[in-house]
């Protein structure tokens, strides 16, 4: 039986909405998921799993429906899907009561819930979220019954707030596979056992590093799973070094330089380290219509910083430093007075 496991899809999420490029990222999480359907179909997959806040909040009944006809374009491969705590489900909304036309299957139990696919001899269990918050380990005592063949257990959780897992406690637990959501970074857990997918597209700076999904086949022979980078863009921070002696332009050019290395596939948190002339201003409009750039972080300081000036041995330096230590712009000019007036 071969699967792909994804979660927190968060469709109709618009990552980075303050920045120019909020739009184009909600458009990409959903050109993402349609080309996870489409290497389904290619690999021939025979199960979706879905651990988890596919929707960023519930679904309206539009959602729903364009979900589902893109969902119908899997060949034979079923999906079966919980909600998390973000599209969590309600006896009044659209997610509990529509009727899909794919074959999709939602685990909406608040207990053990499950569906039996008796030509893949296997078994999914799950559990949806009823409330955006559950704290009661649920998971603990979740097993799988005598007659499975092969387990699977879709699970959302992690912390303290959002069902707390042993993941010890599961491991021993006797399913054959366990499919995890709510962390956005992918990690295996335990080797061709557990493992959280991740994001399946970043949804923010925090989210460094690749993301996809985790694919795997479980059978008499062998029971697999690995990670599978499919994400169309990566955040990543990029470390610049400037000098009090460098213009805004070869600033700029340094800046540039560093991100034409990597490519224009990338969101990139520019980190300007080192020190800088505080008088200079520097306008990025021209690199952020090159590049998608989530933010740009000064982290340089003046050669006259006040922790550096504190430490002086030097009464008259410290005094200075002392009144003007809230005011980085007016020291930097009385330190450059007074460094003058001694050189002459």
């Amino acid at each position: 039986m071969k699967f792909i496991h994804i979660a927190d899809v968060h469709w109709g999420a618009q990552p980075e909405k303050d920045r120019s490029f909020g739009r184009i990222r909600e458009n990409e999480i959903k050109l993402t998921f349609q080309k996870v359907i489409d290497y389904a179909n290619k690999q021939q997959t025979d199960v979706l799993l879905i651990a988890g806040d596919f929707f960023d909040q519930r679904p309206t009944k539009q959602e729903l429906r364009e979900v589902d006809y893109i969902l119908s374009g899997l060949q034979n491969t079923k999906t079966v899907m919980i909600a998390g705590n973000h599209d969590h489900l309600s006896t009044e909304e659209e997610f509990v009561k529509y009727h899909w036309n794919s074959e999709v299957y939602l685990l909406d139990g608040r207990e053990r819930n499950y569906v039996y696919f008796e030509e893949l001899h296997t078994t999914i269990y799950g559990i949806s979220y009823w409330t955006n918050q559950i704290m009661e380990a649920v998971y603990d005592d979740m097993k799988p019954q005598d007659f499975d063949e092969f387990s699977i257990l879709l699970a959302h959780g992690g912390d303290e707030s959002h069902i707390p897992i042993n993941k010890d406690i599961l491991k021993w637990s006797g399913f054959d596979y366990i499919a995890l959501g709510h962390i956005h970074k992918p990690e295996i857990i335990f080797e061709d056992l557990m493992a959280y997918s991740g994001s399946l597209e970043p949804l923010d700076r925090t989210e460094t590093g690749s993301h996809g999904f985790i694919e795997g086949e479980i059978s008499e022979e062998k029971q697999q799973i690995e990670f599978v980078p499919f994400a169309k863009r990566m955040y990543i921070q990029v470390e610049v070094m400037t000098t009090e002696e460098m213009s805004a332009s070869e600033i700029k050019d340094r800046i540039e330089t560093e991100l034409s290395y990597r490519g224009k596939d990338n969101i990139y948190e520019v980190v300007l380290t080192g020190s800088i002339d505080p008088e200079i201003e520097i306008d990025f409009d021209d690199i952020k219509e090159d590049y998608l750039i989530s933010d740009i972080i000064y982290e340089t300081k003046s050669r006259w910083d006040y922790d550096q000036l504190a430490e002086e041995n030097d009464l008259m330096i410290q005094k200075v430093a002392e009144i003007l230590k809230e005011e980085p712009q007016a020291l930097t000019f009385a330190m450059e007075a007074l460094s003058y007036a001694r050189e002459r």
